[in-house]
C-alpha cells in the first residue's frame, strides 16, 4: 500500500501565505494561486510543522476523529497527492 511509503515522510508546507480565521486560505509562491482548504486539509496543514511525520499526523487525526484507520490512510494518500499537485506541500 502507498501509505506505508508515506508514513515516515515529513510533510513541509511550501506556500507563502496562510490565513486561518474561519476559512483557510493558502497562496502559493510560484504561481500566486489561491486555494481554500476544507477542514480536514486545514488540520493536516496545521499539523505539518516540518518535524512531524505523516504517521504522527495520522495518529493525531485518529485521536481527534472517529474514523476507520484504513479509510483515513486512503484519504491521506489522496489528500497529500492533491496538496503536492497544487504545490502546497512537499514530502521529505
Amino acid at each position: 500500500m502507498i501509505f506505508t511509503w508515506l508514513v515516515d515522510k515529513i510533510p513541509r508546507c511550501s506556500f507563502i501565505k496562510k490565513r486561518m480565521n474561519g476559512d483557510v486560505l493558502i497562496i502559493c509562491a510560484d504561481n500566486l494561486m489561491i486555494y481554500y482548504l476544507n477542514a480536514t486539509a486545514a488540520f493536516f496543514i496545521e499539523l505539518a510543522d516540518g518535524k512531524s511525520k505523516v504517521g504522527d499526523i495520522k495518529n493525531k487525526f485518529l485521536a481527534r476523529y472517529d474514523v476507520d484507520e484504513r479509510e483515513l490512510e486512503n484519504d491521506f494518500v489522496e489528500m497529500i497527492r492533491d496538496l503536492q499537485w497544487k504545490k502546497i506541500l512537499t514530502l521529505e
